[in-house]
């Protein structure tokens, strides 16, 4: 296996400003290089293809830390550059890399060589996320779900679709996650049939401040696939207002105060949601009975 780290290391002491790169032997098909632009300290892996293979734009995608770009080198061929941004991320970037050159070994075509690298990012861009905190837990997946379960069936269920938006309160970090006029509801997601849910915050559940304050249970079973993830049901949300520009932009700005950026939606198709219950209960004198 090609020592990368060494290879930057010792790019680190000769380079200056300029830009320095090494060929990986072991992969014998193609051109491939470990490289170092040394006016900014920027690691990088460089692949030279033939012009004739097309880069679509989803080859070309940024995420955490990381950018890739195809340069035309000549009339014959172009240079694929995946780029280093945050030299926090060294160590997962060095172990990315590591995993393109170990797959790309055999390879000798620049169409296969770019298909299969591309995988591998759509595969390593969800780690970035996880090492750097930008992903949400799983217990926030599970809730956010439980939120956009409850309102989708709002959607589905009036004619003022914008007076419906508006109601989730989830994004503003309100105490009650749905409230309209003086009616609120509190949406809890558990994992499990026999659901329990935690309330961290006593005036959730103060009903004194409304006329009806609904607790809603969502009870949900969770497995491994992209089948009702969270990811899906964002989109079922939109497939609601679709026809409605300013309504989808203001469901992705309320998504980006949850937490979710709409470049990283495609990264919570992991988990797989299956409802089995929902119950409401009225919040009032006595509760819980």
């Amino acid at each position: 296996m090609t020592d990368i780290r060494q290879i930057w290391t010792d790019q680190e002491s000769t380079s200056g400003k300029n830009v320095v790169k090494k060929r990986i032997d072991s992969i014998p098909e193609l051109n491939c290089f470990i490289g170092l632009i040394g006016a900014t300290g920027a690691r990088m892996f460089q692949l030279e293809l033939d012009s004739a293979a097309p880069v679509h734009k989803n080859f070309l995608r940024k995420f955490r830390g990381v950018e890739i770009q195809a340069i035309p080198l000549s009339q014959s061929q172009t240079e694929y550059t995946i780029i280093l941004l945050e030299k926090e991320l060294t160590d997962i970037f060095t172990m990315f890399i590591e995993d393109i050159i170990e797959k790309l070994n055999t390879v000798s075509e620049s169409q296969q060589a770019l298909t299969l690298i591309n995988q591998r990012v759509n595969y390593w861009k969800k780690l970035f996320s996880r090492a750097t905190g930008e992903l949400l837990s799983i217990e926030k997946q599970r809730g956010l779900f439980g939120e956009l379960f409850f309102l989708k069936l709002l959607l589905q269920n009036t004619s003022n679709l914008k007076e419906a938006m508006h109601s989730w309160r989830g994004a503003e970090s309100a105490n009650q996650d749905f409230a309209r006029n003086r009616n609120a509801v509190e949406i809890k997601t558990s994992k499990g049939n026999s659901p329990s849910v935690h309330i961290s915050n006593e005036q959730q559940l103060d009903f004194m401040a409304w006329d009806h304050l609904f607790l809603g249970l969502i009870s949900v079973t969770e497995t491994t696939g992209n089948q009702n993830s969270l990811a899906g049901i964002i989109d079922e949300v939109k497939d609601l207002i679709n026809h409605d520009t300013e309504l989808i932009r203001d469901f992705e700005t309320r998504l980006e105060c949850v937490g979710v950026s709409k470049d990283m939606i495609e990264n919570y198709d992991e988990i797989s949601y299956s409802v089995n219950s929902r119950r409401f209960f009225r919040v009032q004198d006595g509760f819980p009975v």
